[in-house]
């Protein structure tokens, strides 16, 4: 591999000579600085949506499944003793 195809070089910017020439130096040193990636910021946010979607469709799958079709009360929903309950039947010998 040789020196300029360093994984490092491709992330930052750089100007051809003649174009820097009679530029101030501020303008130099800001092509130089590494490239920003703009979707590390998106990778992070879809991280956290994903299971919070997930955490709302399991919610709400309860909600629908119990008061929708069970003809049950909203409120026994987040009561544990009702999941234990259920968790007994489903895994009961």
């Amino acid at each position: 591999m040789s020196d300029t195809n360093k994984p490092a070089d491709r992330l930052t910017r750089t100007r051809h000579q003649s174009d820097a020439q009679g530029k101030p130096e501020e303008d130099r040193d800001d092509w130089m600085k590494p490239a920003r990636r703009k979707t590390a910021r998106w990778r992070i946010v879809i991280r956290w949506m994903i299971p919070l979607f997930l955490l709302l469709a399991l919610i709400g799958g309860l909600i629908f499944g119990y008061v929708v079709i069970g003809k049950q009360s909203l409120s026994d929903v987040f009561e544990w003793k009702t999941w234990q309950h259920v968790i007994d039947l489903v895994f009961a010998p």
